[in-house]
């Protein structure tokens, strides 16, 4: 019994290291002391490709003077999850920014730039899941 429970905290222990190697590597890299930022507010991800037509028109559809058009965007999680009304106020503009759409079995993200009427533009991280319906918008988040 006791090897039995050795060999098992040991598997445990093994597993836990390998998963740590592995997501250790998905971690931001260390900015080196003393380096400038360039200013720009980019994710740690190595180059992407361009958005499907359809995942792109999902985020002008969030755009939309229709307040059904826009929830019809989102999945239907979280357009219940939401109050109801306008997502966003008109004159919202959403540009996708080049290069920056992954994806991986169903999910995907993008990253892009939020300019609402008379606010600073903000720069947002888009999350997308694929459904039968096409690519539909599951979390917009703003990146600090």
């Amino acid at each position: 019994m006791r090897k039995t429970l050795l060999i098992l905290g040991l598997a445990l222990v093994a597993a836990a290291g390998i998963g740590y190697l592995a997501l250790r590597g998905d971690q931001p890299p260390a900015t080196a002391e003393g380096s400038k930022s360039s200013g720009t507010r980019a994710l740690p991800y190595k180059p992407g490709g361009s958005p499907p037509t359809q995942a792109a028109g999902a985020v002008q559809d969030l755009t939309s003077k229709n307040v059904v058009t826009q929830r019809a965007a989102l999945t239907p999680e979280l357009d219940e999850a939401l109050a109801g009304g306008r997502l966003l106020p008109e004159g919202t503009r959403i540009d996708l920014t080049r290069g920056t759409w992954h994806e991986a079995n169903g999910y995907a993200n993008a990253q892009a730039t939020l300019t609402k009427p008379g606010k600073s533009a903000q720069h947002v991280l888009i999350g997308f899941t694929k459904r039968s319906t096409g690519w539909r918008i599951t979390v917009v988040e703003v990146v600090k």
